[in-house]
């Protein structure tokens, strides 16, 4: 499915997109993305609104706390000249976590960057066979893992496709009928 925010190149949507879509389907978060787009073209025209207002606009995407933060967040990046471009500092800003921020660099700003969440987690246990609990994708071993299977080049696209794949195949629910990785999955030559 071709999502909007992977289009984009204006950085502050790309930036707010990576906070919708944590712990939310990706599907969910179209409509709130494009109403973004439409309605606040900058940091500034967000950071305007009340906390009600920016509340009721975005309480569709679940998690309350995360909508909480996008006034502190639109606050933070109208202070700077432009969304900051490094790890350090996008972890500096309010709701940007490990994960929103290597999103953020490695598919908007060209950076190579290793994306963990749990369905990342779940495939690599999978794939390689070994057990996975809430905090493995915290973990160092983990991580070097991650970073291991990123390429030096096409991150972006391999990124955009690990994710489209633990969507669509590997899912909670695997669909190791028309998994193409099936014959070299532990976890899928396992099941046969």
């Amino acid at each position: 499915m071709p999502f909007p925010w992977r289009a984009t190149t204006e950085r502050f949507h790309a930036l707010l997109a990576e906070v919708f879509l944590q712990r939310t389907r990706a599907e969910q978060a179209v409509r709130l993305y494009r109403c973004l787009e439409r309605k606040f073209p900058t940091a500034e025209s967000l950071a305007r609104l009340s906390d009600d207002v920016i509340f009721e606009m975005f309480s569709g995407l679940g998690l309350h706390w995360r909508v909480r933060l996008l006034k502190p967040l639109a606050i933070a990046l109208m202070k700077q000249e432009s969304v900051p471009e490094s790890e350090d500092e996008l972890l500096q800003l309010p709701g940007i976590g490990p994960y929103a921020a290597r999103a953020f660099l490695s598919m908007h700003a060209g950076q190579r960057a290793a994306i963990v969440d749990s369905n990342v987690v779940r495939l690599y246990g999978r794939l390689f066979g070994f057990s996975v609990h809430g905090e493995t994708r915290r973990e160092h071993w983990f991580l070097n893992l991650a970073d291991q299977m990123t390429p030096q080049r096409r991150y972006r696209e391999y990124n955009y496709a690990l994710l489209d794949f633990t969507r669509e195949i590997c899912r909670s629910t695997p669909r190791c009928s028309v998994c193409p990785l099936h014959h070299v999955c532990a976890y899928g030559l396992a099941r046969h």
